[in-house]
Order: C-alpha cells, then structure tokens, then sequence
C-alpha cells in the first residue's frame, strides 16, 4: 500500500498519546488517512500533535479527551467523530493500562479490575459505539493491539496478561459477530518494544537492550516504527482477507 492508501479514510485510535499510538499515528498520517486521536491526557497529545503534524492540528487530525473505560465518554467521542467527519473507516483500540507487578494471591483487586476496564471493556465499548459506523461506510476494521503477554505470561503479570487473552478472544467474537457489516477485526500483539515506558523503567534505552534484547531471537527489541507498519498492513486493503487472526510482533519471543 502506497502513501495514499488511506485516503480518505477515517481513522480512530485510542491511547494515542503512548509510543506505540502515536507512531501509528503518524504512520497513518503519512499513508492520507483522516486522524480521530483520543488519550486521557488531550494536552500532552495536543502537544506531540502541535510538533508532528503542525500547530492547532490541522483539519485531518482531530484530539479527544476520552477515558475509554467509561462508556458516556466513549459514546460522546465517537459521536464528535461523526460530527466532523461524517464517517469512521479504522478502528484502532490501543488504550491500554499497566498495572505494578504482583503474583496472583497478592494482586489488589483493584488493579485487577483495572487492567480488566481499560484493556477490555474499553475496546467493547469503542468498538459496540463505533460498528454501527462502520456498517453506515460500507464495512471497515477493528483493530486491537493486544500483546505477547497474552498468549504468553511473565511473573506478576496475571492482571495484563488475563486481559490481553481477552482481548484476542474479543477480537475473534467481533469477527465472527459482524463478518455480515462488512467488518474485520484483527488483532495486533507487539512483544517487547523501545518505548518510554520501557527506558523509564529500566533507566535508559541502553539498559532496555541489555535486559531484554538477548531474550529475542532476533537478537534485539522493537520500534514503535516496526508496530505501525505492521497495523497499517492489518487495517489496509492488502489483508482484506484477514479477520479474527492474531498478528505477533515480536521477535520470534513466542516461538521458543
């Protein structure tokens, strides 16, 4: 797909404020894609917006505050989309929360449920509020980024790594669910990737590449760069015929 494969379309992406959302962002952007980008924290995506794609954020993006684990929240968002651009092509549930590392038997219920709100309910109600949009264009896409983590596990990661299985078994009920609307819903995994989340946990991105590059086949971590590429591919024409499939990204982690 060239450049301008998305003309014209629309696209939402929630958690696009994070790494990963907003390298999608761009990647979409520069692919002719119209941008609906909603995070909590509007200022600061307003902020790498005014930056990336100019001050004020031109007419072919559009930033939202939207918490999307509440549902008059995500219902309004949408229907702002609508408002300006008449029409929701991609979907794309990003929005994600990390909860502090616990083993199971000393996981805080609230952390739990946490996980459990934004990872999932949030991506059902996007995309419960956003199908019926998709159906009015003629068809269009869900597109989860779920994780590695949730076809695998990691010590103290129950509450993430429950919800992202979740979320894999969510995108395949979306699929088989609105196969009929014209709609795919696919699913994205990214194992471990150089976010700031990442440096700043480990401290710098040289630290990221000593704990976790070895423990990759492919010898190294990923970019943010390498995760848009691979959801601008899953949304796009040339997986038309992809739907309720799990794509890993993440180098070669989950096959040993």
């Amino acid at each position: 797909m060239g450049n301008s494969g998305y003309s014209g379309r629309v696209v939402v992406i929630t958690g696009a404020c994070g790494d990963i959302g907003f390298a999608m962002a761009q990647g979409f952007a520069a692919a002719g894609a119209r941008l609906a980008l909603l995070d909590r924290d509007a200022a600061a995506l307003q902020a790498r917006c005014d930056t990336a794609f100019g001050p004020g954020s031109a007419g072919d993006v559009m930033v939202l505050a939207c918490d999307v684990a509440d549902a008059a929240q995500t219902a309004a968002a949408v229907a702002r989309i609508i408002a300006r651009y008449g029409a929701i092509h991609v979907l794309i549930n990003n929005a994600a929360t990390v909860t502090a590392k616990n083993k199971l038997a000393d996981l805080p219920l609230a952390d739990w449920q946490q996980a459990f709100d934004v990872n999932v309910t949030g991506a059902f109600l996007m995309a419960r509020s956003v199908i019926p949009c998709l159906r009015a264009a003629g068809g269009g896409v869900v597109l989860n980024i779920a994780s590695q983590l949730g076809h695998v596990t990691a010590p103290g990661q129950a509450a993430y790594s429950a919800s992202k299985a979740a979320l894999l078994s969510l995108t395949r009920s979306i699929a088989v669910d609105h196969a009929a609307d014209g709609v795919r819903a696919v699913s994205l995994s990214p194992g471990a990737v150089m976010t700031s989340r990442l440096t700043s946990r480990y401290g710098s991105a040289d630290a990221v590449n000593d704990a976790l590059a070895a423990r990759q086949p492919l010898g190294r971590v990923g970019t943010a760069a390498e995760i848009a590429a691979a959801a601008l591919f899953l949304a796009g024409d040339g997986a038309a015929f992809v739907s309720g499939s799990d794509l890993l990204v993440d180098g070669g982690y989950t096959a040993v």
